[in-house]
């Protein structure tokens, strides 16, 4: 279990952002904690002026503000570690509230130990934006770029485009313009536009914040690495592009990106012309947030082409290793359905401080998840699924099937020289690996939560409640080569092998799991059968998978919760309304 460290003072009261006691607060609290909200999530900081009395965390609730119970959350973690360059972000509480409910007041409750409580008013974002101005898109199809310089601002609400009901507004530059629709304002919502046959990029958002893309098709983008004879494409043409550090509060939801013209080679095509010498791929990606600020959320979308136009990495940026990267802070990434990928579904690799990416389907890729390394943290991911992993196209003349070469669910861990950067706290709850049968062969994930190298540096990593259900009992369900003391796995449901320090997995189960006949829903989403292993036999975690009718199962999945849906038709409210 997690440590609560509850007390029974009386508690203080804080405004948010600012202190509210003046000089009756103690000098430990002055700063007071600071909280980010998204719709379904608060990120709370918490950075005392002296070292807590206990730095193993700081008990957290929270409740409807009006109302009378608390309901206790993950306790804050303590990062104990001094980061050079951020030194605001050293020796400080964080961590976050997650499955609450938009456009709602919350009171939220910090219990460091040895003091008292303090209680911070905090509010979710509104699903329903105030609009300043509506415009509407001309009907047809536009061969000229679409410069956006007209929006909002906080006090007046965005200024919105948008196709008329029952009209198509097109942006088809054929392959004339680097772009096919420009954002240079702030506070726009750009809605139902069709976006296709940029030179570059989709979409590219400049120096700009408070930005809703939302129901949009976007495809057809990209150039190959040399005309005429290229087979690749180039590296981080997006869907939608930004290079900005100051892009900030970007909202992309209910999109179809899809089917770039480039197309990013394969781990197999090493070798091949157009390839970097260790065959890693390079090409197309859906999102491209490239060093931005952070506090975004990216919700219901699809990303999906076909395997002559696959994708480098779903979403994701080029800085690795930091303290930013992407989507560096207080985001969130949920209910996307991401395919067709030849690398990483999703890579959130940087700072990941208060990031939370759950709900997921990701199908066909190498790696699901690329979370190597997070700096800052905590990172949360919980309740995704993974599906066909693989490092080829398909071969029909293999006898082991037509993928024998697996990917994992989630690669983990960093080279020594950047030992700065591997120090932040990564949450793995709920995870399920599924196995598609392709051929008559399973063709999910061969690794779970692996390390790539044993010679790498992983820290910081609690995993707990996942279903790591890998491809073959010789496969790594988890592979841990630095053992390193912080590093903690248990009650997740295994198959395969566990490569790690002994201690691992205490209360694991090694047993397959078996599913509810739920033929719509992709391997690994469905309920777990009455009965299996796992069901009802799932940690508790506050937050996370109480408030249900019946005990937690392992997996991301729940008996008697809403059924997960990933794209354009999902609502993660479903969910929470179940929950609560």
């Amino acid at each position: 279990m997690f440590p609560r460290c509850l007390r029974s003072s009386a508690p203080l009261l804080f405004a948010p952002l600012a202190l509210a006691l003046g000089s009756v607060t103690p000098r430990a609290y002055a700063a007071g904690p600071q909280i980010v909200p998204t719709f379904h999530c608060l990120s709370v900081y918490w950075k005392p002026d002296t070292p807590p009395a206990d730095p193993a965390g700081c008990a957290l609730a929270y409740r409807i503000a009006g109302t009378d119970t608390w309901h206790a959350a993950l306790p804050l973690w303590f990062d104990a570690t001094d980061h050079p360059g951020v030194p605001e972000h050293s020796r400080e509480y964080r961590g976050s509230l997650v499955n609450l409910r938009p456009g709602t007041s919350y009171e939220v409750r910090l219990t460091p130990a040895g003091g008292p409580p303090v209680v911070v008013p905090a509010r979710t974002w509104e699903e329903q934006f105030k609009v300043k101005a509506r415009h509407v898109l001309p009907p047809g199809t536009h061969g000229a770029p679409l410069v956006i310089t007209e929006g909002g601002s906080p006090a007046e609400g965005y200024v919105l485009y948008e196709a008329a009901p029952g009209t198509v507004a097109a942006w088809d530059v054929a392959d004339t313009a680097d772009a096919a629709i420009e954002v240079r304002a702030s506070h726009v919502i750009l809605r139902g536009a069709i976006i296709r046959g940029a030179r570059r990029h989709g979409i590219v958002l400049g120096d700009v914040t408070d930005v809703v893309i939302e129901a949009c098709d976007i495809s057809g983008w990209g150039t190959n690495k040399r005309e005429g004879a290229a087979k690749f494409g180039q590296n981080y043409h997006a869907g939608i592009y930004s290079e900005s550090r100051q892009l900030a509060r970007v909202v992309v939801q209910r999109c179809r990106i899809h089917h770039p013209r480039s197309a990013a080679n394969s781990w197999g095509a090493k070798g091949e012309p157009d390839t970097v010498e260790n065959g890693h791929p390079q090409g197309p990606q859906g999102i491209v947030f490239g060093e931005s600020a952070g506090n975004h959320v990216l919700r219901y979308n699809e990303i999906y082409s076909d395997e002559e136009h696959g994708f480098n990495d779903g979403m994701g940026a080029w800085e690795n290793r930091g303290f930013a990267g992407f989507p560096n802070r207080d985001s969130d990434i949920y209910g996307n359905r991401i395919a067709n990928v030849w690398d990483d579904g999703i890579e959130a690799e940087g700072a990941d401080m208060n990031v939370r990416i759950w709900g997921n389907f990701i199908d066909q890729t190498f790696m699901a998840f690329g979370l190597a390394s997070t700096s800052l943290g905590p990172l949360y991911v919980f309740r995704n699924v993974s599906g066909l992993t693989r490092r080829d196209p398909p071969d029909a003349r293999d006898p082991r099937g037509p993928y024998p070469h697996g990917g994992g669910m989630f690669k983990l861990g960093a080279p020594a020289r950047f030992e700065h950067f591997v120090n932040g706290r990564v949450y793995l709850f709920h995870n399920t690996i599924g196995q598609p049968l392709h051929a008559g062969q399973r063709a999910g994930a061969m690794h779970g939560i692996f390390v790539t190298e044993s010679k790498l540096l992983l820290r910081q990593v609690v995993a707990r409640n996942n279903l790591l259900d890998v491809r073959l009992p010789k496969n790594d369900a988890i592979k841990d080569p630095p053992h390193n003391l912080t590093n903690d796995y248990d009650h997740d449901l295994l198959t395969g092998v566990i490569e790690g320090r002994a201690g691992y997995e205490a209360h694991g189960i090694l047993a397959a799991p078996r599913y509810t006949a739920a033929t719509v829903l992709p391997a690994g989403a469905a309920p777990l059968a009455a009965g299996s292993p796992g069901q009802g036999a799932a940690e508790p975690l506050p937050g996370f998978n109480d408030g249900f009718t019946t005990a937690p199962d392992v997996g991301a999945a729940q008996t008697g919760a809403a059924t997960l849906r990933f794209g354009v038709e999902a609502d993660w409210n479903s969910w929470v309304q179940a929950a609560r």
